[in-house]
């Protein structure tokens, strides 16, 4: 089965992408490369809007191909010109939840795929979970690495009133070392 992705759309329904994130394009697309590469020769096609020239098309890949709608066009109207155009549309299912695209689908003889349901799908085949975060926690840099960095620089080697502070206080939420026995 190959899907035809309306993708804002679907990242409104995803528990960990937002559609406030700067990347959040990039996070569905690498979700969606995952399960295009896991059945052979699954296509995914996935549009979003809000498109602007000039914009990154690197997305494409892994089986997965992503249009952004310039302005006046939005997704819609490129999802239903797609759907009109599939030269075998039952080997499609389309992932939205926009009415007037599902009506034109079943017009043309594409399955309809909700997006819960998909979304279940994706997190499960990709083992993702409600929890998933892309950040990983800020690790303070060490004195070593400060020093590096200051010689980098070109800054003075001798730490500042305000960071010898800081490390003082790094010291005291460090875990207390063990004593050999």
């Amino acid at each position: 089965m190959n899907y035809l992705v309306d993708g804002h759309n679907l990242i409104g329904s995803l528990p960990h992408i937002s559609l406030s994130d700067h990347d959040d394009e990039f996070q569905l697309v690498m979700l969606l490369r995952k399960i295009a590469v896991a059945k052979k020769n699954r296509q995914i096609l996935v549009v979003f809007d809000r498109g602007v020239y000039g914009h990154q098309q690197s997305l494409n890949g892994y089986n997965v191909t992503c249009h952004f709608a310039l302005s006046p066009e939005d997704a819609d109207t490129q999802l239903i010109r797609r759907i009109k155009g599939l030269a075998k549309p039952k080997e499609w299912a389309l992932v939205t939840a926009d009415r007037r695209i599902i009506d034109v689908a079943h017009q043309y003889g594409v399955r309809h795929m909700p997006n819960a349901t998909f979304v279940g799908q994706l997190l499960r085949k990709t083992n993702t979970t409600a929890e998933y975060h892309d950040e990983k926690p800020e690790v303070p840099l060490s004195p070593a690495q400060i020093e590096a960095w200051r010689v980098e620089m070109n800054l003075p080697i001798e730490p500042s009133a305000e960071e010898l502070l800081m490390r003082e206080s790094m010291r005291d939420l460090a875990p207390p070392k063990r004593k050999k026995k």
